[in-house]
C-alpha cells in the first residue's frame, strides 16, 4: 500500500499526537470518574493507533522499495 504525502503526513500525526492523547485523556478521565470500562476502552484506543502506525510502516517500506527499484534502474542505464 502507497500512501500519497498528504494521507501519510496526516496518519502519522493522528499516530502520534492525537491517538496517544486520545488514551491519555481516556483514562485519566475514566479513572477520575470511576468509570469500569476504562482499562477496555484505552486498550482499545491504543490497539487502533498501533494499527494506523502499522499502515504507515507499510507504506513506508513500499515508498523505500519503489525508490530503490527505481534508483537501481537508473543505474543500470548508465
Amino acid at each position: 500500500m502507497k500512501l500519497s504525502d498528504q494521507a501519510y503526513d496526516t496518519l502519522k500525526w493522528f499516530a502520534i499526537n492525537f491517538i496517544p492523547s486520545l488514551a491519555t485523556f481516556v483514562g485519566v478521565v475514566g479513572m477520575a470518574l470511576d468509570w469500569q470500562p476504562t482499562a477496555t476502552a484505552t486498550t482499545i484506543i491504543s490497539a487502533f493507533g498501533m494499527f494506523i502506525a502499522g499502515c504507515i510502516k507499510m507504506s513506508v517500506a513500499a515508498y523505500e522499495k519503489a525508490k530503490r527499484e527505481e534508483y537501481e534502474g537508473n543505474s543500470d542505464e548508465q
